[in-house]
């Protein structure tokens, strides 16, 4: 009868570390399956989205630092316009007239001035405040110049047309010298000058 005790009191040793061995089993799996399941709710194993990738936002943040360093490095360029390919020529006529003594004589010259160019209106004669065009922006300039070759001009020039048109040539060279310099355009702006009035008295 001792033998068939011992047998059980071994048997009995045997299932209690099997049940606490299965416990400790079961316990870890229950821990586990509560921390990934807490992933899965917080997201943890979603795909995340491009703007969220760390590796982007950081390259977006560096081609953005280039393009500022370089518009820095560049400096402020002045406004500049170039030839439309579409060929429209765009004109702008002074408002005020200009009035000289014609040189060497007593007579008076009254002349009113047209423009023409191929650059965009906008660029060149818009009047509209803070976004004024070339002409507007300059005109003190230009009218000051303009009145510098008037003043030299004879009786003699204006009463044949290669006179007049060698007038109108110089005053198209002394308008675009100013904006070229102001500007700091590639080609000449202005293509014609014209006379919308022209009175000697």
């Amino acid at each position: 009868m001792s033998e068939v005790d011992n047998e059980e009191s071994e048997g009995g040793k045997k299932g209690g570390i099997l049940k606490i061995i299965l416990i400790v089993i079961g316990i870890l799996v229950l821990i586990a399956g509560t921390a990934v399941g807490t992933l899965f709710i917080t997201g943890f194993f979603d795909e995340k989205p491009a703007e969220e990738d760390p590796e982007v936002a950081l390259e977006e943040i560096e081609a953005e630092l280039e393009q500022t360093e370089e518009g820095l490095a560049a400096g402020p360029e002045p406004l500049t316009a170039e030839i439309e390919q579409k060929f429209l020529i765009s004109y702008y006529t002074f408002a005020d007239a200009f009035q000289v003594n014609l040189f060497g004589s007593r007579k008076i010259m009254q002349v009113k001035l047209g423009l023409s160019t191929y650059y965009d209106e906008d660029t060149m004669f818009n009047e509209e405040e803070g976004t004024a065009g070339w002409i507007p922006r300059h005109l003190v300039g230009i009218r000051a110049g303009i009145l510098k070759s008037l003043r030299k001009v004879t009786e003699e020039t204006m009463n044949t047309d290669e006179g007049q048109q060698e007038l109108l040539e110089e005053l198209r060279l002394v308008i675009n010298e100013s904006l070229e310099k102001y500007e700091k355009t590639t080609s000449a702006p202005i293509e014609e000058v014209y006379f919308t009035e022209l009175i000697i008295q």
